[in-house]
C-alpha cells in the first residue's frame, strides 16, 4: 500500500473515531441539533421551535409538541460545540387552565415558563419571594419564559398573574 494510501486511510479512521466521540459526549455543531438529540432521547418530538433566548455560555429553546410545551437548555462546549444540559423539560397543556405553567431551578439558575390558554391574558408577571417582579408583553406563540439567577440567595418562585390589556388580573396562583 502507498504511503498516500495510507494517510487517507489513517484520516478517515481519525474522523470516523472522532464522530463517534462526539456522538457518545453529546457534541453537536449546533443548538438546535442538541435539542434535537436531547428530545429524542426523552421520547419526546421533533418539536417546532417557538423561540431561542441566549444566555452567557448557552441557550434556552422554548418549543411546541402535540399538547405538550418544552424548555430546553443548551450550552456550549469544547469552543464550537454544544451539548444539552439534561433532557428537556416537558409540561402537558392543560386547557382548563388560563395559564399552563412549570418553573425549576439548577445550577442557581432559574426558568419559569408557560402557556397562555385564554385570549384575554396579555401580560404575565411572576413575583419572587424577595419581592422582585418580572413582566412579559412579548409572548412567543402564547408561550412564555422567565429567566432569573439567585447569586446564593434564595430567590424561589412565589406567584403568577395574567393582565388582561385593561390592566385586570384574569388569573392569580400563589405558592
Amino acid at each position: 500500500m502507498s504511503r498516500i494510501k495510507k494517510v487517507i486511510r489513517n484520516l478517515i479512521i481519525l474522523v470516523l473515531l472522532f464522530i463517534l466521540y462526539m456522538m457518545w459526549a453529546g457534541l453537536y455543531l449546533t443548538p438546535l441539533l442538541a435539542n434535537e438529540h436531547s428530545e429524542r432521547s426523552a421520547h419526546y418530538g421533533p418539536s417546532e421551535v417557538i423561540h431561542i433566548e441566549n444566555f452567557d455560555g448557552g441557550k434556552y429553546i422554548l418549543c411546541k409538541y402535540d399538547r405538550w410545551f418544552s424548555c430546553n437548555t443548551v450550552n456550549r462546549r469544547l469552543l464550537f460545540f454544544w451539548g444539552s444540559e439534561s433532557q428537556p423539560t416537558v409540561f402537558e397543556n392543560d386547557k382548563t387552565q388560563k395559564i399552563a405553567y412549570t418553573w425549576y431551578m439548577t445550577n442557581q439558575e432559574y426558568k419559569a415558563f408557560g402557556i397562555i390558554n385564554d385570549d384575554n391574558i396579555c401580560k404575565i408577571v411572576i413575583t419572587l419571594e424577595d419581592g422582585s417582579i418580572f413582566t412579559q408583553t412579548d409572548l412567543y406563540d402564547n408561550l412564555f419564559l422567565f429567566t432569573w439567577k439567585s447569586n446564593g440567595n434564595s430567590k424561589s418562585f412565589h406567584s403568577i398573574s395574567g393582565y388582561d390589556i385593561d390592566n385586570n388580573v384574569i388569573f392569580l396562583q400563589d405558592f
